[in-house]
């Protein structure tokens, strides 16, 4: 194993059995074998990978691909049925929201615990404290007992304790999920410190642009199989092909004449529907006119009380780079069987070329922002101008330029 490499899988996989009745667990005991009164459940198949020194990879794919199990085998919770795998260095994980965490004890308490479980001595501890406090930033409750925790104060102390150990892998599984988006951009940039820094970053996210703008590498994984390994670009593109939606579900919002297809994530409260981009007439459009108005119109049927709810749409490139978006003002105190009209007007600011929208809506629980319901890819539409003229890269900044000869210099003297 190459003293750079930190990760290395070779035909790692894992099984476990499935009784189909409880007390067949106790006539397989007594068969000694010679009678399965179970079947395998392959969790992982023959995964071979390597990760290096201060890559930052993500692991992705649709829900029951194996991807927590990965990560499990990774940290030592769990063990291989079959295959090598080798992890060099200290590992600092966040597997689970709050996992490790005494609920009885104070936050100053559960950090030193923590500590503890790292091997490090109380004045190591010490010095990392006031670090640990300030990234967390939950004030007087870190000397409250965590059992009162929201799920975003124990992120924020868990992620806190989590990037102060001197982890030579960080390994997180869908926690930061669970933040507010300001939160979010704090720990990835500290994430961006981090890998700078040379350590080992694998996180487990449904979130692909988090992917495509951190990640050095990704992994995609499906019924416990690695599928497509690599730059995130063409993983993430194939993970998104696996995640369409079928095609009577993509009818409803993702209009016929689109070569990419769209991604409707489970609804958790709402139903997006009638997803479309019109032009300052109200007319629906799939060609835009560089430097015109449009709007993007959207309706949602709620089926939950929510409270703070607002509507978002965000414009992305085919390669699954983040462009820009807006979100609306929020409709307070909702009962759960409203209808919700959407519209986000924008200046189109785009070089010609096509171009994908995402729509979503949110909700908030306290300090908590969720998604209601989104959909990936619900719209393609190409953009055009009257006029051509040299472009760079994907926006269009309007700019004034212009190029002439200097007047000769004056060399008499």
């Amino acid at each position: 194993m190459s003293p750079d490499v930190v990760i290395s899988a070779r035909g790692l996989s894992k099984s476990y059995r499935l009784f189909g009745h409880p007390g067949d667990r106790v006539k397989q005991f007594l068969s000694l074998g010679l009678k399965h009164y179970h079947r395998e459940f392959a969790a992982l198949s023959d995964v071979s990978f390597d990760i290096r020194k201060g890559e930052t990879v993500g692991i992705i794919g649709r829900n029951g691909s194996g991807k927590s199990t990965l990560l499990q085998l990774i940290c030592g919770i769990l063990k291989p049925s079959a295959g090598t795998l080798q992890v060099n260095g200290r590992i600092s994980a966040l597997l689970e929201l709050g996992a490790g965490f005494n609920p009885e004890f104070t936050g100053r308490e559960n950090v030193y615990f923590q500590g503890a479980l790292m091997g490090f001595t109380k004045a190591q501890m010490d010095k990392r404290f006031a670090d640990v406090a300030a990234f967390a930033d939950i004030g007087e409750f870190i000397d409250q007992p965590v059992r009162i925790y929201s799920s975003g104060m124990f992120l924020r102390l868990a992620f806190a304790v989590a990037i102060n150990v001197d982890a030579d892998l960080l390994v997180i599984d869908e926690a930061i999920a669970v933040g507010d988006a300001g939160f979010r951009a704090r720990c990835f940039r500290r994430l961006g410190e981090l890998g700078a820094a040379g350590c080992t970053i694998l996180f487990v996210t449904h979130a692909m642009e988090q992917v495509t703008r951190f990640c050095n590498r990704s992994i995609l994984l499906d019924h416990g199989r690695l599928l497509k390994q690599g730059p995130p670009e063409p993983v993430v593109a194939e993970c998104l092909r696996l995640q369409a939606v079928t095609p009577e579900t993509d009818s409803a919002a993702h209009p016929s004449g689109n070569d990419v297809a769209a991604v409707a994530y489970q609804p958790n409260g709402a139903l997006i529907e009638a997803v479309r981009l019109v032009d300052a007439n109200g007319h629906e459009v799939r060609h835009l006119l560089d430097g015109q108005e449009y709007r993007c119109r959207f309706r949602a049927r709620l089926t939950r009380p929510a409270n703070a709810v607002r509507g978002a749409f965000l414009i992305r490139t085919r390669a699954g780079v983040d462009l820009g978006g807006a979100m609306t003002t929020c409709l307070d105190t909702l009962s759960g069987d409203e209808t919700i009209e959407v519209e986000l007007g924008f200046h189109c600011r785009l070089n010609p070329a096509s171009y994908l929208l995402n729509v979503a809506l949110f909700a908030r629980e306290g300090n908590i922002e969720f998604a209601l319901h989104g959909i990936q890819n619900a719209l393609q539409f190409e953009v055009t101008r009257e006029r051509d003229r040299p472009t760079l890269g994907a926006v269009d900044f309007d700019c004034r330029a212009s190029i002439r000869l200097a007047p000769a210099r004056d060399t008499a003297s």
